[in-house]
């Protein structure tokens, strides 16, 4: 079973700007969490799930 975290990037500097801790059990959680920040930040940061092994 897979499950996922996020990391989320600068779109201008492409650094790693904000650290995700929280493990998702789904990737369908992860998206939904993607789409809740993208409505708080709209155009500001880029966001890459990470499959990781549970």
């Amino acid at each position: 079973m897979m499950n996922y975290k996020i990391r989320v990037y600068d779109l201008h500097t492409k650094k790693e700007t904000i650290r995700v801790d929280k493990i998702f059990e789904t990737k369908d959680a992860a998206e939904s969490a993607i789409e809740n920040h993208k409505l708080q930040n709209p155009e500001k940061y880029e966001y890459i799930k990470i499959p990781v092994k549970s």
